[in-house]
């Protein structure tokens, strides 16, 4: 018989696949895989955690380029992320992969679900077709009443601005190097470690939104 206090976490990253990800290829891969360990130590501390990941990628034009890689897959059963499941090209319809991730998670998750949504890119949006940045802000507004988390982290551009427009509190600078890249993915493990630690004390789901997910624990922030 499951704990009565166990609670389901969902883990979305919205990763750009466009073709400037292409410098950074393996990088790319390799924080992802870290993620997904990551993810699985924090439901080895928080026992009473079941931790779920979904990744979705986006390139080219609109929907067409949205693909879901996994979806809502128990961390203790998720496969590598490998170079099928990842072929950087084309255009960046970043909007379109949040709109159609966010409506779809938010389908198949209940009211007692806690989620930390992560958008990773090496750039602007520039080929949705369906949603616009007023949609998102107002979708991303929304899911946080109901305590959703999110997360913004961006190369090539301000990603604290960014964020702000779409309503999204935290938000990490990166640089688009395999270096850079190594040391995004390290600070995404402690963010999401943070979030699963704040989880535990959240007393409710509504008061599990959490910013400052990316301050050092001297206090800086990230960036």
């Amino acid at each position: 018989m499951e704990k009565s206090n166990s609670m389901n976490i969902y883990n979305l990253i919205i990763l750009d696949e466009s073709g400037s990800m292409s410098a950074i290829y393996d990088e790319t891969l390799q924080a992802v895989n870290e993620a997904f360990s990551g993810i699985r130590r924090n439901q080895e501390e928080f026992p009473e955690q079941r931790h779920h990941v979904s990744i979705v990628t986006f390139e080219g034009t609109g929907m067409s380029g949205v693909r879901t890689r996994r979806d809502r897959v128990p961390v203790g059963e998720i496969r590598d992320f490998t170079e099928k499941d990842y072929r950087p090209g084309g255009c960046t319809p970043l909007l379109d992969a949040m709109g159609r991730s966010l409506h779809d998670l938010e389908c198949k998750t209940g009211e007692n679900d806690r989620v930390f949504a992560t958008v990773i890119t090496d750039g602007y949006e520039n080929s949705s077709q369906e949603y616009t940045g007023k949609m998102i802000k107002a979708l991303v507004g929304r899911l946080q009443t109901k305590g959703w988390t999110f997360a913004y982290i961006g190369a090539n551009q301000d990603a604290v601005e960014a964020a702000s427009e779409l309503n999204i509190d935290n938000a990490l600078n990166f640089d688009a190097s395999p270096k850079g890249m190594d040391e995004m993915s390290s600070r995404y493990t402690r963010a999401s470690r943070r979030f699963a630690c704040l989880c535990s004390e959240a007393a409710a789901p509504e008061s599990a939104r959490f910013s400052e997910l990316f301050e050092e624990e001297d206090g800086r922030q990230d960036n």
